[in-house]
């Protein structure tokens, strides 16, 4: 699981990084895991925010990006 942290955590930093360029976007994230759900906790341009999801480690077997895919759809 700490592989899985540590992959979305890159993807989460790459994608601020680009963000700011591409958009004026400032922004941060991180993810962890609790009591059975995936969390990625964020804030872009100074607004707080948080988006979770059941954590089934089954999601990610063959697809290490699927938290990080299912965030980039789901989080407003």
């Amino acid at each position: 699981m700490k592989t899985l942290i540590n992959y979305t955590n890159e993807r989460l930093n790459k994608w601020y990084s680009n963000a700011k360029l591409d958009y004026n976007l400032i922004g941060s994230g991180v993810s962890k895991i609790e009591n059975d759900k995936f969390i990625i906790e964020y804030i872009e341009n100074g607004i707080s925010k948080v988006w979770s999801m059941y954590f089934e480690l089954e999601y990610s077997k063959n697809n290490i990006s699927y938290f990080f895919d299912v965030w980039m759809d789901e989080a407003k």
